[in-house]
């Protein structure tokens, strides 16, 4: 009995980690799709994709919106390494610095302030 409980509580680790490594892939191309559409026809066509960039980066690190001022601060029970979410934050960042930024209203606005 022990063994069958250790063989499904394995399966069942095994099957999360991999929806994890299938929503990070996810999460690269969103990021990649939203970069060739600003590339290949500006902001406009790249506007749409923010609000999910948003969504998508909150749900792996296990944020929310209601908590606005630790939205963009890595926290270890999430879902991505600290490497990942600040490689994904950054390339959020400049995303929304070249596009617009997502207020809290989910309006986008356009900022042109430097990110470094």
């Amino acid at each position: 009995m022990n063994e069958r409980f250790q063989s499904n509580f394995q399966s069942e680790s095994d099957n999360n980690k991999l929806e994890k490594e299938v929503q990070i892939k996810k999460l690269d191309a969103l990021y990649h799709e939203a970069e060739t559409a600003f590339e290949t026809g500006g902001r406009e066509q790249a506007k749409p994709y923010l609000p999910k960039v948003y969504d998508d980066l909150m749900l792996l690190n296990k944020r929310n919106k209601d908590d606005w001022e630790n939205q963009w601060i890595y926290n270890p029970e999430g879902d991505l390494t600290e490497d990942q979410f600040n490689a994904f934050n950054l390339r959020r960042k400049l995303l929304s610095n070249a596009i617009g930024i997502m207020t809290a209203s989910g309006a986008v606005r356009h900022d042109l302030n430097k990110i470094d």
